[in-house]
């Protein structure tokens, strides 16, 4: 079974040290939470756009991802 969340409302991710941060993504972008040890940034068509540790991964990096790749898709459309 396949679990995805598509995230209009932010997603807190929850870090080692118990601290926690809202993850918000552009529109119709997800996270692929089916796999405990891998998050997978998917894009509006269903595409893995970048996969992240789920132990290590940083709100950050997760939003910077889908960002750049955002601007890119509307760029070239």
């Amino acid at each position: 079974m396949r679990l995805f969340v598509a995230l209009e409302k932010p997603m807190r991710l929850v870090g080692g040290t118990g601290s926690s941060k809202e993850v918000r993504l552009p529109p119709g972008y997800s996270l692929d939470l089916s796999d405990p040890d891998v998050l997978v940034l998917l894009c509006p068509h269903g595409t893995a756009v970048a996969r992240f540790s789920a132990r290590g991964a940083a709100a950050e990096a997760i939003e910077q991802e889908a960002r750049m790749h955002y601007r890119e898709r509307n760029r070239s459309a």
